[in-house]
């Protein structure tokens, strides 16, 4: 006669399942207490954040990004002439020697270029064939003198010539009382007020016990935080150019069930917590660049000290015909080197105009981060493309 087997758990199995359910229990309950004191708003993502949160967040990176900015390019307009002048007397000592040095320097070159154009043209009989070139040879030998003396003067009006651009360009960086390198405009504080009354309900409702006297007697169940949101326009569009606002009076302060910012995407999935984590990379990268120019900026006036120092020993070789290139090469060098600083406030505002339009045809974040890699790229090539715009490259 057969016997039904009859299914047997194990007490190593029960135990297990008991401590899973107890588990569970805890993470339920923990939840619920999560829940009432740290409510989430119900169109917020699982991590609360919402849209406001994302722009706040992109305003303020971006007004970070401008700070740096605004200091780096107040640093550029701090003139070379400026630093050696503000020096103590036992540096300022030092570099009038180096430049006293260098002028002298610069005399026994134009000399020795001098004699050297002389007997080249006796060789070649010039002399004899035009007196006007005896006459001109003279003029040479005083106007090179000259040029040489005055080195520094030379140098500071060559200097205050081209950096007209580059105060162009930076005062019209001041909107209003606001300097802006990066789209801001003007900030619109958001608020939110959350009014949390738990207990409150609870004794409405008639669950009067004990603990829930205790709790009301105390003031925990009335709970206000009000939460701000500064969001500029123009920086969100610069992301997210779809981008929409509120516009009547009162939307300066967001209801808990209101839904004052709509998806600035056309993407059905955008989620809040997923574009912050992505844009994050982005800000880095852009304070990077910030940092970036003011290290640039302060190699720039290291540059253009030393060449402004030592002008006399490049502007002698003006003395001969063969050696003038070097003179010239060196104006067009110092030249490059005073537009550097408007060559990047040009990349930069191009940049902004193809950061709108990266982010309209594909409104893809890692797009606008190649966009924005490609500035750094330009930023540090900024001083071999002055260059070019000097005919040296």
């Amino acid at each position: 006669m057969e016997q039904s087997i009859k299914p047997c758990v194990s007490i190593y199995h029960l135990e297990k399942l008991k401590k899973i359910r107890k588990t569970a229990y805890l993470v339920i309950i923990l939840f619920g207490w999560v829940g009432i004191f740290f409510p989430y708003i119900a169109h917020a993502d699982i991590f609360g954040n919402e849209i406001h949160d994302v722009y706040a967040t992109i305003t303020e990176n971006v007004s970070e990004t401008n700070s740096i900015l605004r200091k780096a390019f107040s640093f550029c307009s701090t003139s070379p002439f400026d630093v050696i002048n503000s020096l103590d007397k036992p540096q300022a000592n030092v570099l009038t020697s180096i430049i006293a040095a260098s002028k002298t320097t610069a005399l026994v070159v134009a000399v020795l270029l001098l004699m050297v154009d002389f007997f080249r043209k006796s060789v070649a009989f010039e002399w004899s064939s035009r007196w006007e070139n005896v006459l001109l040879f003279l003029l040479k030998i005083i106007v090179i003198k000259q040029v040489i003396q005055n080195a520094d003067t030379i140098i500071a009006s060559i200097y205050a010539g081209f950096n007209y651009i580059n105060n162009k360009a930076i005062a019209n960086m001041w909107h209003g009382a606001v300097w802006s390198f990066l789209p801001t405009g003007d900030t619109d504080v958001y608020t939110w007020t959350d009014t949390e009354n738990i207990f409150g309900s609870m004794w409405d409702n008639g669950i009067i016990d004990g603990w829930t006297n205790f709790w009301n007697d105390v003031g925990a169940d009335e709970l206000e935080t009000t939460y701000s949101y500064p969001v500029s326009k123009d920086a969100v569009r610069m992301f997210y150019p779809n981008a929409t606002f509120p516009t009547d009076i009162d939307s300066t302060h967001l209801s808990l069930n209101d839904y004052p910012f709509a998806n600035p995407t056309t993407r059905a999935n955008f989620n809040p917590t997923v574009e912050k984590f992505l844009l994050q990379p982005y800000f880095w990268v852009m304070k990077a660049i910030a940092y970036l120019i003011f290290v640039i900026a302060a190699g720039r006036v290291f540059e253009l000290g030393i060449l402004t120092i030592f002008a006399p020993l490049p502007l002698a070789t003006f003395a001969s015909e063969t050696s003038s290139d070097v003179a010239r090469n060196y104006i067009k060098n110092y030249i490059a080197t005073v537009i550097q600083i408007a060559v990047i406030i040009a990349m930069f505002m191009i940049y902004v105009a193809l950061s709108a339009t990266l982010a309209t045809q594909y409104e893809s974040v890692l797009i606008q981060f190649i966009g924005l890699i490609t500035l750094g790229l330009g930023v540090m090539k900024s001083g071999a493309w002055s260059k070019k715009i000097c005919g040296m490259g």
